[in-house]
């Protein structure tokens, strides 16, 4: 539900702004709860002293944020009255509040008397549930304006195409136009990927920190997909020594299934890797050898259980006959020779 209101907000700020370049005050939802009442009563329970209690020790940690209190009342009574109580109600929960630390002026009131029950009144179960003020925090954030265009990298052409957006917190995904262009908003200071996919193309995924300096006009390159081409699965990374992802790589597998989902007619080989530097080739009966194939098999396996027939792919070892740094010296090298390549090898 938090995240399904943000991507609404997103939404309408994009089509309030016109992404005119501004960055843009915004809230999202962080927190929410309900406290309850005894029938007729304002005052807080117990019960209620602790909830909020434990509210305020996750508010405390935020920079900015405000509070929305939004407080009911069961059918019994006439509707003044309860219109009455639900405000004492209200301002029980905002002077407990203040009285703990929370500035006034970071909380808002609303009262609705019996007028939004959240269960019928038929029952005592039912007016219990009615009898509640909800407590709503939101985060204050800036998002910022951001477009670009997704591109041929041969010929520049642009690419009508499907992206996911993803920050810490949040998962979208948006069409481009017939000119490949986007726009969106993104929120300041956070890390996003945008992940890229078109029809006959080989999918992207660009990695960067939402700053103000940020470049606005982006734009992505895709390789056209072709018989004998082939590119890496990026950041695809393995246990030395194991067919096993990093955690880090984990996401990374839906985006080859999305791809093969998205270019239908395309058969591929999965290429299989490994780290042996200032080694010679080993053995292909050799242990080593056979990491290499069992890196490629796990992809294989991957796909062939989320329903990609097996006509379509292969996969095969190299061993360490193919390390982009035979003479790794480092980590970071060394975990680019252990990696997985896919290699078109028909099209239907």
């Amino acid at each position: 539900m938090q995240l399904k209101k943000y991507l609404v907000l997103l939404l309408f700020l994009f089509s309030l702004h016109s992404l005119s370049g501004q960055i843009i005050d915004s809230s999202k939802l962080v927190l929410s709860n309900k406290v309850l009442f005894d029938f007729g009563q304002y005052e807080l329970t117990e019960t209620a002293d602790s909830s909020i209690t434990n509210i305020i020790a996750q508010i405390k940690p935020l920079k900015k944020y405000h509070i929305n209190i939004t407080a009911h009342t069961d059918a019994i009574g006439s509707n003044q009255n309860n219109v009455k109580l639900s405000q004492n109600r209200a301002n029980a929960v905002k002077e407990f509040l203040i009285a703990k630390a929370i500035p006034a002026e970071n909380i808002h009131i609303q009262v609705f008397g019996e007028a939004k029950p959240e269960s019928d009144n038929d029952t005592d179960d039912g007016r219990q549930l009615n009898r509640r003020a909800t407590i709503d925090v939101f985060q204050t954030i800036k998002l910022m304006p951001f477009k670009g265009q997704i591109k041929d990298n041969k010929t520049g052409e642009a690419i009508p195409a499907t992206l996911v957006i993803r920050t810490k917190d949040n998962r979208d995904s948006l069409q481009t136009d017939s000119s490949g262009n986007f726009e969106t908003v993104l929120p300041l200071g956070e890390v996003a990927g945008i992940d890229v996919y078109a029809k006959d193309y080989f999918f992207e995924t660009k990695m960067f920190k939402v700053t103000p300096n940020l470049k606005r006009d982006f734009s992505v390159e895709l390789k056209k997909v072709a018989i004998g081409e082939k590119v890496d699965i990026e950041n695809l990374f393995f246990v030395g020594n194991e067919a096993i992802l990093l955690k880090k790589s984990l996401p990374e597998l839906p985006k080859l299934l999305k791809f093969m989902e998205l270019n239908d007619t395309i058969k591929i080989e999965i290429a299989g890797h490994i780290n042996r530097p200032n080694y010679p080739k080993v053995d292909e009966l050799s242990w080593d050898f056979k990491l290499s194939v069992r890196r490629a098999k796990m992809v294989y396996d991957y796909l062939l259980a989320n329903n990609i027939t097996p006509d379509r792919i292969t996969y095969q070892g190299y061993g360490n006959f193919e390390m982009r740094y035979p003479k790794a010296r480092n980590e970071k090298q060394q975990a680019q020779n252990r990696r997985v390549e896919i290699r078109v090898v028909a099209r239907s």
